[in-house]
């Protein structure tokens, strides 16, 4: 494996990392600030539909590249899922889950 293509496979996790932070970053500034207010199902099937629309941008573009990058830009989303619901379920008055054993 040459330096190019380990730097190909950090990039691409990391980059699956900034969509998993964009995706559910976003739903969870969406949720905070639309529940309550008026027209909130517009609101939340508009950001469901940006937000779904510019991550799967973002995976059909390095799904293009190699299937391979595919699969380790799809685990840094994931990642990314499980980092921001530990941190932020952890505020008070955050999301309402079973804690962690």
């Amino acid at each position: 494996m040459t330096f190019e293509a380990i730097w190909r496979i950090v990039g691409s996790f990391f980059g699956g990392m900034v969509l998993g932070l964009f995706y559910f970053g976003g739903l969870w500034i969406t949720l905070k600030t639309t529940i309550g207010k008026r027209r909130a199902p517009f609101r939340l099937a508009l950001s469901f539909v940006v937000r779904l629309a510019l991550v799967l941008a973002g995976f059909w573009w390095v799904m293009r590249l190699d299937l391979r990058l595919f699969f380790c830009t799809l685990a840094g989303f994931f990642l990314a899922r499980i980092v921001l619901t530990r941190v932020l379920g952890r505020e008070k008055g955050g999301a309402c889950h079973a804690p962690y054993s």
